[in-house]
């Protein structure tokens, strides 16, 4: 069987004198011997049946699975003959490996881009069947990389009874219904990261997540505002392009949080949106785009209580040092604080004499980082400020960081 996976794309083994049964590996109990070779691509763990007879049908019962389409790259001279062999290998690799259940399935598969492709769904057809025959083995956690284009993802797949916990999603489109279908079939789903993804559900809900990562260009495509409710949420990453930031709903949960808005968002969205995120502890807050104008208005900040440890990132500081003390009296129990200012071409200390003595109420900072990259804003000046509005260097370790080295 594994001499005919071999010519469904995959080079036999490499020549040369072969262990005898004696060989010191070969002592080692099969299922040590299968978690070992299960950290192999699946291409290189067919290859491990020629080492000798006990390894010959090893691999038809690993619990991992990585099929990846690089491991292809130097078997032909083209994408197609390449996409092709991967697709014969993979075919076939699933079709005679043992039904045993898995545990982990990874798949880097290539989407030929719009101007090659002429059926997107048809080219989606194999990743689809794979990813299927995943979940019907019990993999309780699956990963799927496309690039070139984005996948076609069959939603259905996700509708009968699936054993997931973790699920990791990389360019793809979600078409209308995926997020029902995870709520109903999917009922252990736990850890939910999506990059580079097409969403065209408005609304994302969940009684199981504690995990949802939503970022790396990922974009919603209808026009209405999406919605996120999920109350068993306990870490939200949010840095996808929208319309409009998303609505939270029932974030009681929450513990931590990494967000990032842009200058397309409202003032208006932006105070609900942080809002909604007011009981973390943990908080990773970027603006990314012009500067954030809140007019004065300190309410535009709602009060986080059990904030902690807080970042603040991408921000032209050199502007907006009243939003800066906006957040700090609104955060009064703050053990760290990490300022990642936006570049810019000065600083005034003018800011600093219009500051009110002891403005700020977060005296607990035990921990102080300033990341500046060269070029950006003079952290002395930064520092002056907080010492102005009421923190204690002496119980603050500065640091200044720059900002290439992150």
């Amino acid at each position: 069987m594994a001499d005919t996976i071999d010519r469904g794309g995959m080079a036999p083994g490499p020549p040369g004198r072969v262990p005898g049964e004696d060989c010191r590996i070969n002592a080692l109990p099969d299922g040590l011997l299968l978690h070992a070779i299960s950290f192999l691509g699946a291409r290189q763990a067919v290859q491990t049946c020629v080492l000798s007879r006990r390894w010959r049908h090893l691999w038809r019962s690993v619990d991992r699975i990585n099929a990846t389409r690089h491991e292809f790259d130097g078997m032909a001279d083209s994408e197609e003959k390449r996409d092709f062999l991967f697709k014969k290998f993979t075919n076939r690799f699933l079709m005679l490996r043992n039904p045993v259940p898995l545990d982990e399935f990874q798949l880097s598969y290539y989407m030929p881009d719009q101007e090659v492709s002429v059926d997107p769904d048809a080219d989606s057809i194999d990743a689809n069947l794979w990813i299927r025959h995943a979940l019907q083995s019990n993999a309780r956690s699956v990963e799927v990389k496309i690039w070139a284009d984005r996948l076609h993802l069959d939603p259905a797949m996700f509708a009968s009874k699936c054993f997931l916990t973790s699920l990791q999603l990389s360019c793809v489109i979600l078409f209308h219904g995926f997020f029902r279908n995870l709520q109903t079939g999917c009922p252990s789903l736990e850890h939910l990261l999506l990059s580079y993804c097409a969403i065209d559900d408005v609304e994302i809900s969940s009684q199981t997540l504690k995990v949802l990562t939503i970022g790396d260009s990922s974009d919603f495509t209808s026009d209405e505002q999406p919605c996120i409710y999920i109350p068993s949420l306990s870490y939200l990453g949010f840095s996808a392009s929208a319309a409009r930031l998303p609505l939270l709903k029932d974030m009681g949960s929450l513990v931590t949080a990494s967000v990032s808005v842009d200058s397309g968002d409202t003032v208006a969205d932006i105070r609900r949106f942080l809002r909604s995120l007011s009981g973390v502890t943990n908080l990773e807050f970027n603006y990314s785009g012009k500067m954030l104008k809140m007019e004065k208005n300190s309410k535009w900040c709602p009060k986080f209580n059990n904030l902690t440890a807080l970042t603040l990132g991408e921000w032209r500081l050199s502007e907006d040092y009243y939003s800066l003390k906006v957040f700090l009296q609104n955060c009064p129990n703050l053990v760290k604080l990490t300022l990642k200012p936006k570049k810019c071409y000065y600083t005034s200390e003018t800011n600093i004499a219009e500051l009110e003595e002891g403005s700020f109420t977060c005296r607990h900072i035990e921990m102080l980082e300033i990341v500046c990259s060269e070029g950006g804003p003079n952290p002395n000046v930064l520092e002056k400020l907080l010492v102005k509005g009421g923190i204690t260097f002496g119980r603050v370790r500065f640091r200044q960081t720059d900002k290439n080295q992150n």
